[in-house]
């Protein structure tokens, strides 16, 4: 309601709020109309709004600037007044209030945009330079994989409190979204991204201050690295002209923006003289003046138009229409809430890859594609899954001449950043699934394999993380001198149980002659999982239904 109020009867020409003819006696024992707005976004307003009492002769618009987080806080708590008129940094805030304040929510989940700021990635020049991304901006994949490799040495996304931390969670989630159909690994993806950046809680303020002591540009990408921020705030640290100016990244494919939603609270909405004096502000930020205003600020007006740059290396990019993520926005503050409840939580898992002959065979309607295919395919895309806490190992079973005994360690366990010679123990995890190459004619040690690996897991158990096994095979036991019948197996599987060691096994079949029967007794037995797979993206789904589930996210 407020914010049909605002829009029909609200702008200049509408007939109320823009003359003076009402504003003769418009003061006269009535309480000036309160607007709150973000701190770096107040300052406009306030201009803005002096032009306003300067039009009534008298104080009829009151702005004071509070960061939003601060502002919900006060609300929640039952401390806090709701202003006529609240000019939030995001709408992502109008979902917060939302679900924090219940029917106690003095504000309509809509409101009207009046100024807009991109959120952008904050890098030294010398960085986008080398990697040209000046050229071609990165998108937030190819950022992670820059933190994982340590081009990007430091990375921060603030703390959710912040517009800039807001919306960063709101950009990786919405393009993990984008790139991955399965809503579970996408948040997996999104956790993974938040498991390895290397500061949660910074602001960008904070880094800009430090980066201001800083004269050369390899200090401040060892000492600060790259961090979100919206595109206003680096405009006004570039202004300063530091010594190190940042450029900023638009992250390719997924663009949002704080929109700075004005909202008139319900009861505001219901006094006209309230209503009409808020519409005057709004009309005053959307006149050619109050788009100068923004403009001098470093903010875009209705137009979408990039504020100017006073350095040559720094450009700003064209408008663009982003705004907001597109589906329900509901969901995506869940998400946002459960960024900002994030702990970290280690894991240690031992993999376990069936590299038998069996795993050669054809997947029925995989146009020839073989079980092994399969794995190799989803290898990159499943180790992106893991985050920093996680420490990993990889062994492969198969008897063949060539491999005698049931099993080969292929990776060490151990934690997941560690160096293995060139190589960190991901990238290794990474080339030794993406290889994988199955022994025809190769016999299948499963269950031996399965039980020594569960044995040494329980031996370096680490009480710290969950400890855990995946298994990847096709399901069968089969021409191997380690072969045992299933009871056999079962038994042995149930005296390694051990209550303070618990080790579940999360078993993936492939192709449809997978023995899932058999693999969901072990998952059963164990307190694990059994899923199968005929295609590269279900191994993905499968272990990110692990750890979400685990994380107590899904």
């Amino acid at each position: 309601m407020a914010a049909a109020y605002l829009l029909v009867n609200g702008w200049p020409g509408s007939g109320h709020g823009g003359g003076k003819s009402a504003a003769a006696n418009a003061c006269d024992g009535v309480k000036p109309v309160s607007v709150v707005a973000s701190p770096e976004f107040a300052p406009v307003v306030n201009a803005v709004a002096g032009n306003v009492n300067r039009a009534h002769g008298c104080t009829a618009v009151e702005v004071s600037g509070r960061p939003a987080a601060d502002f919900l806080g006060g609300l929640r708590a039952g401390t806090g007044t709701a202003p006529d008129l609240w000019i939030a940094d995001s709408s992502m805030r109008l979902q917060e209030a939302a679900a924090a304040l219940g029917d106690r929510n003095p504000y309509p989940l809509t409101g009207v945009p009046v100024a807009f700021t991109p959120l952008v990635v904050a890098v030294p020049e010398r960085l986008a330079a080398d990697q040209k991304w000046l050229e071609k901006p990165p998108d937030w994949v190819t950022l992670l994989n820059r933190i994982d490799d340590h081009t990007i040495p430091r990375f921060t996304v603030s703390s959710t409190h912040t517009t800039e931390g807001l919306l960063g969670v709101v950009a990786v989630s919405a393009s993990m979204a984008k790139a991955n159909a399965d809503p579970t690994v996408a948040a997996m993806k999104t956790f993974a991204f938040r498991s390895n950046i290397t500061d949660a809680e910074t602001s960008a303020a904070a880094l800009f201050t430090k980066s201001k002591g800083m004269s050369d540009s390899q200090q401040v990408l060892d000492g600060v690295g790259a961090f979100v921020v919206t595109e206003q705030a680096l405009w006004a640290y570039d202004n300063d002209h530091p010594a190190v100016p940042y450029v900023p990244l638009y992250p390719s494919g997924t663009l949002i923006q704080a929109d700075h939603p004005a909202v008139l609270s319900r009861a505001a909405s219901g006094d006209k003289r309230v209503a009409d004096r808020a519409n005057e502000v709004l009309g005053a930020l959307r006149s050619p003046d109050g788009v100068k205003a923004l403009a001098a600020s470093g903010f875009r007006g209705p137009d979408q138009q990039p504020p100017a740059s006073t350095l040559a290396t720094v450009r700003y990019a064209p408008p663009t229409p982003a705004s907001a993520p597109a589906g329900d926005l509901s969901q995506v503050a869940k998400l946002v809430q459960a960024w900002a409840d994030y702990k970290p939580m280690p894991f240690r898992v031992l993999i376990l890859v069936d590299g038998s002959g069996s795993m050669n065979e054809p997947v029925k309607g995989k146009d020839g594609k073989t079980k092994a295919d399969i794995m190799r395919a989803s290898s990159v895309e499943t180790t992106q899954l893991l985050g920093k806490t996680t420490e990993v190992g990889v062994r492969q079973f198969a008897v063949s001449p060539t491999q005698k005994g049931p099993w080969v360690e292929k990776v060490p366990e151990g934690p997941l950043e560690e160096k293995l010679g060139p190589l960190t123990r991901k990238d290794q995890t990474t080339q030794t699934l993406s290889n994988l190459t199955a022994q025809n004619g190769a016999g299948t040690p499963l269950y031996r394999s399965l039980l020594d690996g569960i044995a040494d897991a329980q031996k370096s158990y680490n009480p710290n993380a969950v400890n855990e096994i995946f298994l990847l095979t096709d399901g069968k036991d089969e021409d191997t001198p380690f072969s045992m019948s299933k009871q056999a197996f079962l038994t042995e599987l149930q005296k390694l149980q051990d209550p303070k060691k618990p080790m579940p096994v999360f078993a993936v079949g492939y192709g449809a002659n997978a023995d899932m029967a058999m693999l969901n007794d072990i998952a059963k037995a164990t307190g694990g999982l059994a899923v199968p797979s005929i295609d590269p993206g279900d191994l993905v789904k499968a272990i990110a239904q692990i750890f979400v589930h685990q994380r107590g996210t899904g």
